[in-house]
Parts: C-alpha cells; sequence; structure tokens
C-alpha cells in the first residue's frame, strides 16, 4: 500500500528544517543585526605609561579641522615606534567620546586578515551569512557608502599593521563624510597615501618623551632611578619606545638599575634630541647574560620585518 510523503518543520538547536520526510533542508535562524552603537574587533589594551606624542594631536586635528578633514589617515614608521598604541588610543577617544557609531578594528597582517575582519563586521552589522565571508566582507565595505535616504551611520575602521600595501587592493573602505579610516604600517609606498588619504609618520621618542615614559613606567612599580641614568640608557636605546618597554620590563623583572643594564657600542646620529628614524645600530655582546635581552633591540629599527627573530617582548601593559 503506497504511503504519502509527509511534509512539515521540524526544530533543532536553533535552526529550521523545512520539507519532505525523504528531503529535509535546514535553515538557519535568522540573524539579528547589532544595534549603535556597535563595536566589531577588540582594541589593544591601553598601556599603563602611555606617552601623549605630538603625532596623536596631528591625527585629532585632521578631524577636528571641519569641512577640511582629512578622513582617511596613514601612521608609517619603523617597528617599535608606538604606532599601534597610537591608534587604539585615537580609537577609544573616538568611542568613549560618542563621536563614532561603528568602530571596527581589523588586524591587518595579511589579505586573508583584512578579509575576514571585514566579514565579522558584515555578520555583526548587517547580519550578514557567516559561511560566505567573502560575501559579508563585501556587503559591509558596500554598506559604509553613503546612501541616500539611510540613517548617516558615522563609522571608524582602522586596519592595524599593513604589511603589504597590496593585501588593502580592493579592501579600502569607500569615501564617506560620515566615516574615517586609520592604517597601520611599516611601509611608505605611494600606493597607501592615494586617494586623499594623509601620511603621518610615527617617529622616535624625544629626550624628554623618553625620560618622562621610563620614569612613569618606573614609579608605577614602586622604582626610583637617577635621571641621568635613565637619560644615559635612553640614548644608548636609541630613544626607541619599544626598546625602552623592554628595558623597564627587564630592570623590574629583575630587579636591576639602569647602570647595571649593558650599554651599546655607538649611537646613531642625533638632531634636536632625536635619533634619525631607521638608524642602524651598532652594538657589542656584553659579558654575562644580560645582554642577550637587550642586544638585538636594534633590529626592530628596520623600515621592513626582520626576517630572523625579532627581541624579546615586553608585556603588553609596557608598551608605549
Amino acid at each position: 500500500m503506497p504511503t504519502d510523503n509527509v511534509s512539515g518543520i521540524f526544530a533543532d538547536h536553533g535552526s529550521i528544517a523545512v520539507g519532505y520526510a525523504e528531503q529535509v533542508h535546514h535553515h538557519a535562524s535568522p540573524r539579528t543585526r547589532a544595534a549603535w552603537p556597535h563595536q566589531v574587533g577588540v582594541l589593544p589594551p591601553r598601556a599603563s605609561s602611555f606617552q601623549h606624542r605630538a603625532e596623536v594631536d596631528q591625527l585629532r586635528a585632521a578631524v577636528d579641522s571641519g569641512g577640511t578633514a582629512v578622513l582617511s589617515q596613514v601612521l608609517t614608521g619603523t617597528g617599535g615606534v608606538g604606532k599601534t598604541q597610537l591608534a587604539a588610543d585615537y580609537a577609544r577617544s573616538a568611542w568613549d567620546s560618542g563621536g563614532v557609531d561603528v568602530l571596527v578594528w581589523i588586524s591587518a597582517s595579511s589579505r586573508s586578515a583584512i578579509t575576514v575582519g571585514y566579514a565579522q563586521a558584515g555578520v555583526e552589522v548587517l547580519a550578514a551569512d557567516p559561511s560566505e565571508p567573502e560575501q559579508a566582507a563585501r556587503a559591509f565595505l558596500a554598506w559604509l557608502e553613503p546612501k541616500a535616504g539611510q540613517k548617516p551611520c558615522r563609522w571608524l575602521v582602522v586596519l592595524d599593521d599593513v604589511a603589504d600595501p597590496a593585501d588593502m587592493r580592493g579592501w579600502w573602505p569607500p569615501a564617506s563624510p560620515h566615516g574615517r579610516v586609520l592604517v597601520t604600517t611599516r611601509r611608505r609606498e605611494a600606493a597607501l597615501t592615494g586617494a586623499g588619504r594623509h601620511r603621518v609618520t610615527v617617529g622616535l621618542f624625544t629626550s624628554e618623551e623618553a625620560a618622562a615614559y621610563f620614569t612613569a613606567v618606573l614609579s608605577a612599580h614602586d622604582r626610583r632611578e637617577p635621571t641621568d641614568q635613565i637619560n644615559a640608557l635612553a640614548a644608548d636605546l636609541g630613544y626607541l619606545p619599544l626598546a625602552l618597554a623592554q628595558a623597564a620590563a627587564y630592570i623590574i623583572d629583575a630587579d636591576l638599575t639602569c647602570a647595571s643594564l649593558p650599554r651599546t657600542a655607538g649611537r646613531p646620529d642625533q638632531k634636536a634630541g632625536r635619533p634619525a628614524a631607521g638608524a642602524r645600530r651598532t652594538t657589542r655582546r656584553p659579558e654575562g647574560h644580560r645582554g642577550r635581552h637587550l642586544v638585538t633591540v636594534h633590529r626592530t629599527c628596520q623600515p621592513d620585518p626582520p626576517s630572523g627573530p625579532g627581541p624579546p617582548h615586553a608585556p603588553t601593559g609596557f608598551l608605549p
């Protein structure tokens, strides 16, 4: 005796199955768009002794300059000068002040990472299908385009640590009177600063900034060092923020003093209290194991990522 096919709807852990008993099609439950304000991605934690620098004022001045505002900016500089911390401070200030409705932070070290970051924004902001990351990413970029009749959204997209300008081809956010873009990179190619994008060069600490940073880090751990020793150590480390963070962390962890740390054999050229950006430092390997912690610091001063292993990392809270 023949039997009739039975159609029905079956619930299964948040999804819906619709169809005949022999052919069941699964459909995900409708996703919900995130309400504004909304943040996508995680901002790096603020350094405990973050230093206010001239570059911060440059970033904010571009936005505060009214109708002549530069809405796309590229922070460029050698490794270890503090580009990510400056970008995070900029983004956090915009968010805390209520200046943006949607903030997107993307770790952009590769083209695939950029796609994933945009796709996540598409999933959260537009309820796009997470199983189609390329489509979700493209949908989000299209949504950023200003449209007549659409409620304006004040957005900020930060692309941190772009390693190759070619990775950004086709992934630049659209120009919008309501949007801002901030990129950090070691690279300086013209492809990064075309189409109205403004480059802000991040240099080394000034001697004053270096001393203030080092003093603040030590003070946070109830440590004091003579000013002349701090100044000498900062000069030997080329006023590189990352190198100073590593030295401060090691001094605190190993219960050392500035005077007991190894010194480099030479110093970079200096002008107005600031070493030449990107200058190589010549170092000697001091006696004892402590030298290993600072002798490779100069590697981070190069414009491009080093091919070999880098210097020891300072704890996140120490990074300037």
